[in-house]
């Protein structure tokens, strides 16, 4: 399989390291039971396709949370992702018209306040991330937190496509790895010089492109810098929910004392469960 992958390699000998992500069957099986606007669709792919790459170098039991909220006309978009192996999606918004929102930025699409908040949780550990919505698309939004934030030589690349509900999305993070005393500063500047130039040669219908295996297309992009991949993960669309989970919600909420049956439906997955009120009385 082409698609629904994720690689970690190293470039030149490791003075430089990538992750790339390629996403189709997954995401359009995550989204085939909404009525997400396209708009809505391409940046829920590019979300689950970038939370990967940056999970990858964590190899213990991980869970990461990509959430992006605002105001209007886009509450929530939130991505949920365990171990760079599953995934799942959804988002809140105002009833916009599609050709409205197609012409929004990410900060007019979430209005005043909008943010991306970042969190891994792993090995008892938890980190957490802040990311200013400044841009007019997620790419140079992330593209803009390197730059402020790590101050580490950092390219992103992130691209989406919804065609005849073929939700396809792409994610390539190229690093510099800080040098040591032991390396020639001139020399790894040379490499990293290359590495971006061959990088500016890439399209984004070349990043999507899902006839073409991963490994290949890192070897064709980067095969002057001797690609080594170091880590392959396999990506699906699984939502956790289940009738005894929906249950165990429902009674912990405040005031919840229904003299009748409800209706829980997952924001994930849209799957519609039917609580009895003997369940939650017991």
């Amino acid at each position: 399989m082409n698609t629904d992958k994720c690689l970690s390699f190293y470039l030149n000998n490791g003075t430089l390291k990538g992750h790339f992500c390629r996403l189709t069957h997954s995401t359009a099986e995550a989204l085939k039971n909404h009525n997400y606007p396209k708009k809505i669709n391409k940046l829920l792919a590019e979300m689950t396709a970038i939370s990967q790459c940056f999970t990858m170098d964590v190899k213990s039991d991980t869970q990461a949370t990509m959430q992006l909220t605002g105001t209007s006309p886009v509450k929530l978009a939130l991505v949920n992702s365990r171990n760079c192996e599953s995934f799942r999606c959804c988002a809140t918004l105002d009833s916009a018209s599609e050709a409205d929102l197609e012409e929004l930025s990410v900060p007019q699409l979430f209005g005043q306040k909008g943010m991306l908040v970042f969190t891994i949780d792993f090995e008892n550990q938890h980190y957490q991330t802040i990311i200013e919505l400044s841009a007019s698309n997620l790419q140079e939004c992330f593209q803009h937190y390197f730059i402020q934030s790590q101050q580490i030589p950092t390219i992103v690349m992130l691209c989406s496509s919804d065609e005849e509900n073929n939700i396809s999305s792409a994610a390539l993070i190229l690093q510099r790895i800080p040098a040591t005393r032991d390396t020639d500063s001139a020399e790894e500047n040379d490499v990293w010089l290359e590495a971006s130039c061959l990088a500016s040669t890439v399209k984004h219908k070349e990043l999507l492109n899902s006839d073409l295996p991963l490994e290949k297309f890192i070897n064709l992009v980067f095969g002057s810098l001797t690609p080594i991949v170091s880590r392959e993960t396999h990506l699906t669309f699984k939502c956790t929910c289940n009738h005894e989970k929906i249950v165990s919600i429902v009674k912990n909420l405040d005031g919840q004392n229904p003299d009748r049956e409800i209706d829980v439906i997952c924001e994930y997955c849209n799957k519609k469960y039917t609580i009895d009120k003997k369940e939650i009385d017991s």
